[in-house]
């Protein structure tokens, strides 16, 4: 590891220590006779004081080891880290709350005058990557529904022939060892059939398949429990941002709520928790959560949602609590977004910047500086923006800026909800009704045919009320698809996405995050479509399980069908990749395998190293964060195209990742360290 400081105080930030003398023999685990209090015999307890056992004989020994990691990606999974000396052919399994890196326990009891250990980045090189490496270094994992895995980090290059003689002296070793798997994380075993001849193998699927709880978005919230039961969707405007909804069966989409507990396992990067996590949204799949009786028990009840990497509750709230915890979560101050409406023209993609924003929106003048990050490395769709310009022309041509402003102002649009819905139905049925100005069309149709290539184009909304502080604004607005040859589909193209300001969700999430509706314009980002991709998926570039661990976490799905990754339906599980980009930068974990692809990866090598490379460009040029630590990241939407597999950026957004205590990065005060960007 680079920071080996880092990982050195984080370690003393839990109250470990490490002795002047290194060589000084560890402890083993103590295994004492229970006393038998009468009774007759008991069964044997182990001392969690130790530093190693050489074996795991009994389940008191797995329990006196292994740490419960709140930074796994499957909640509840158990770990005991293991190394074995190929020196002298010892095995320690370590006590692994203490002994969380292998690094430290090598360099303070197995190294010696004839055998060294040396400095962090010597170790890492040797022991993960050369033949001649003196340890290998491995974890055993006990995931949920007890399957039993043996497992190599990532990036590390031991043989598989190398890999299958450790996973046999392990298995031998273990008292579970007729149950132990081989789990195949470093890239070249997972695609090696190989591995499956040496060893017994466990695919990702069937580990998620025995998930019953798996933690999306942290947080505690307190709100009304709202059961809906599988099979009944909430109706829209049904749900408050004081509401604690539980669902049987996931949405489409979902206004601002107080907290999400759903019983259809979620995509991580799918639109669903995308949203939560950008309203800072408790979020949670629960196995059977509508039928559960702590649920049950709570419906129409106010009540406390608290979710923790390692588990939830949910417990009756005073009224008091919650109005607390509602005056929280709101912002305190009204955001008034900032719109220029002068005539820019339609300017090219590339020459857009983040300045941009108040002409042609946030999503254009972001994906104008990806553009400009591509250099070869990655493909963005030709475009351009129409400007603010073009939608304050429609409105003033057909008097709906006038009627716009005194629905805005019109006492009864802000206190009663049902008239501020009938408003907003009657603004968009008037605005799809108008006629978009010939000049407007005919300017739009010669800049297509000047720009793009011939086919089917996008219009894609771009405001400038999205991506703001303390308000995404993700998935508010609408886009559509247009053909060009036809000038009534384009009329109709550029009056849906105008018209989608005035969406009741769109207004909603605006009021209750104090964004001034007053100066919200509508953009178009003008792209040609990309109808050849054969997979679709969504980055962040940062780890959100653990910040001592950088990486890009990339969920992707196979495009075939309607699949996607942020419209995933309820228990269509994409394929989750990290891509580590600390150490050697190529350690690649597949942490589920999509549900669609029949057990084949999405992703190859190839496109995994192209990813790689687009992701640093893309992360770096809009946070400067070279680390991946800040908690400064972006959300990336992207695209797997054509027979060279070239990847294709479609949007990019900034995007925040704040993790708590048990997956931060501390240092020797319990403190946050974060380094400064080289």
């Amino acid at each position: 590891m680079k920071n080996a400081s880092l990982v050195a105080s984080s370690l003393l930030s839990l109250g470990l220590s490490f002795a002047a003398c290194a060589g000084a023999p560890p402890r083993p685990v103590a295994i004492e006779a229970a006393p038998d209090g009468g009774a007759g015999p008991r069964a044997p307890t182990a001392s969690r004081d130790g530093d190693f056992a050489n074996a795991i004989r009994s389940p008191e020994v797995w329990g006196a080891l292994a740490f419960r990691a709140p930074t796994a990606a499957l909640p509840g999974t158990e770990v005991v880290k293991i190394i074995h000396d190929r020196s002298d052919g010892q095995t320690y399994f370590l006590q692994s709350e203490r002994w969380p890196i292998h690094y430290f326990f090598a360099r303070r009891f197995l190294s010696t005058a004839a055998h060294p250990v040396g400095d962090e980045g010597v170790f890492n090189r040797r022991e993960y990557h050369r033949p001649d490496r003196r340890f290998v270094l491995a974890s055993l994992s006990r995931y949920p529904g007890d399957v039993w895995a043996f497992e190599l980090y990532a990036s590390d290059e031991l043989s598989l022939d190398e890999t299958a003689k450790v996973f046999s002296i392990v298995r031998d070793r273990v008292h579970f060892g007729r149950e132990l798997r081989y789990r195949p994380v470093p890239l070249a075993h997972d695609g090696d059939p190989r591995a499956r001849a040496l060893m017994p193998v466990v695919e990702s699927a069937e580990l998620f398949a025995k998930v019953t709880f798996q933690p999306l978005e942290l947080g505690t919230a307190f709100g009304y429990v709202r059961v809906f039961p599988p099979g009944k969707l909430p109706e829209p405007g049904e749900l408050r941002p004081f509401d604690i909804v539980v669902l049987g069966t996931l949405p489409e989409d979902i206004p601002v709520v107080a907290g999400v507990i759903s019983e259809e396992v979620q995509a991580p990067l799918g639109h669903i928790n995308v949203l939560c996590h950008n309203r800072k949204t408790p979020n949670l799949f629960v196995k059977g959560a509508t039928s559960r009786d702590d649920v049950r028990r709570l419906a129409g009840k106010l009540a406390r949602l608290e979710v923790t990497p390692l588990g939830f509750t949910l417990t009756e709230a005073t009224q008091a609590e919650a109005e607390a915890g509602w005056e929280k979560a709101r912002p305190k101050q009204v955001t008034r977004p900032v719109r220029d409406d002068s005539d820019v023209g339609m300017p090219a993609l590339d020459r857009l910047s983040l300045a941009d924003v108040p002409r042609v929106g946030a999503k254009a003048a972001q994906l104008g500086l990806v553009t400009q990050l591509a250099r070869g490395r990655f493909r963005v769709p030709r475009g351009f923006g129409l400007p603010m310009s073009a939608y304050a022309a429609f409105l003033r041509h057909n008097g709906l800026d006038a009627r716009i402003t005194a629905m805005l102002a019109d006492p009864s649009f802000s206190r009663d909800p049902s008239a501020r819905k009938r408003a907003l139905d009657e603004v968009r049925a008037a605005m799809e009704a108008a006629p978009v100005p010939p000049a407007i069309v005919d300017g739009l149709l010669r800049r297509v045919a000047e720009a793009l290539p011939p086919g089917r184009v996008r219009l894609r909304s771009s405001t400038n009320s999205e991506d703001l502080p303390g308000f995404n604004g993700a998935g508010l607005y609408r886009s559509t698809r247009v053909e060009p040859s036809d000038r009534a589909d384009v009329e109709r193209g550029l009056k849906k996405v105008w018209s989608s300001v005035w969406l009741l969700g769109a207004e909603e999430e605006r009021r209750y995050y104090r964004i001034d509706s007053a100066t919200v314009g509508m953009a178009i980002l003008v792209q040609e479509s990309v109808d050849d991709d054969v997979a679709n998926g969504v980055a962040i570039t940062a780890n959100p399980f653990s910040q001592g661990q950088p990486g890009f976490f990339v969920n992707v799905q196979l495009s075939k069908g309607d699949g996607s990754v942020t419209g995933a339906r309820g228990n269509e599980i994409p394929e989750q990749v990290l891509l580590y980009h600390y150490e050697d930068g190529n350690g690649v974990e597949r942490m589920s395998a999509s549900s669609r692809a029949g057990g084949k990866p999405v992703l190859t090598a190839d496109d995994l190293g192209r990813m790689r490379g687009a992701l640093a460009a893309i992360h770096e040029g809009f946070t400067g964060d070279t680390y991946g630590m800040s908690g400064k990241a972006v959300d990336v939407e992207f695209l797997i195209a054509g027979p060279r597999r070239e990847v294709v950026i479609v949007q990019a957004r900034p995007y925040e990742v704040s993790w708590v205590k048990e997956r931060r990065w501390l240092d020797d005060r319990g403190q946050p360290l974060v380094p400064r960007p080289r």
